[in-house]
């Protein structure tokens, strides 16, 4: 079995102890980060190093990715050409030999205030080219899973109050059908086989209580190339790590793999 799991930590330096807890209860051989919000020279040293290695795009202050694996897989980094996705640190490639996979680790850019023409337009040429990296793994039919933050609210249920994000760069329609364009490609988005919408949230907000209510978001997903899928058998989104002292706002998710 191969475990991948994908974690938003909203700062990675005020975070670490709630990683370091993930890492023992559900023991994953991957782990993707996004908004890592540090410099590469700067990434906490949290985790059993005699166990798992890390690569770090990271990036001060903001944005910042990395991956988290254990030594026993071999790993192969793959280098991004896009200029726009190496823009800022949102992304990484890897590719994992042993079970004939590439892992796409991504943090969408937010895109808001909507209103800031150059910040919207950013984000949608930003997941123009997404489509276009995934197209070849598409064109080459090699297998690709791609984790991470995607800052979209695609269905309308996958929002408690839909309609406070309408006109918002993540519920709007634009960028709706840029992820569903995204999918497309015959990418299986696997909180759509194992959850209904508005079953399942991924972010919840500091303001407002929304934690407290309930009145959380779905931006978090794994999409997995067809003939994959038939070796997932467990999605998990991890709840209870919202209510930790000093939370992220989003939880940590994860894929079982028999493989």
């Amino acid at each position: 079995m191969t475990i991948i799991a994908s974690w938003n930590v909203n700062s990675i330096r005020v975070r670490f102890n709630h990683v370091k807890n993930f890492l023992n209860k559900v023991d994953p051989d991957i782990l993707l980060l996004q908004e890592i919000k540090c410099l590469n020279d700067e990434f906490p040293s949290f985790f059993d190093q005699s166990k798992y290695n890390v690569i770090i795009n990271g990036q001060k202050a903001k944005y910042g990715v990395a991956i988290i694996y254990k030594k026993e897989i071999d790993v192969q980094k793959i280098k991004i050409e896009s200029e726009i996705l190496k823009n800022q640190s949102r992304v990484q490639l890897i590719r994992l030999k042993s079970i004939n996979l590439s892992i796409l680790n991504v943090y969408t850019p937010n895109g808001n205030p909507i209103n800031d023409d150059e910040k919207f337009q950013f984000k949608l040429k930003w997941y123009d080219e997404l489509y276009n990296l995934s197209k070849k793994f598409n064109l080459s039919r090699e297998d690709l899973l791609i984790g991470g933050d995607f800052n979209v609210i695609e269905n309308v249920r996958d929002a408690l109050n839909f309609q406070e994000w309408e006109n918002d760069a993540l519920g709007n329609i634009k960028v709706r059908t840029k992820f569903r364009e995204l999918c497309s490609l015959g990418l299986i988005n696997l909180s759509r086989i194992f959850f209904k919408p508005g079953q399942i949230f991924s972010f919840w907000d500091y303001q407002r209580a929304c934690w407290e209510r309930n009145d959380g978001i779905l931006i978090d997903h794994f999409l997995i190339s067809p003939k994959k899928l038939q070796n997932v058998r467990e999605l998990k989104y991890e709840s209870s790590f919202r209510g930790l002292e000093k939370p992220s706002d989003h939880i940590p998710f994860w894929l079982k793999l028999n493989i």
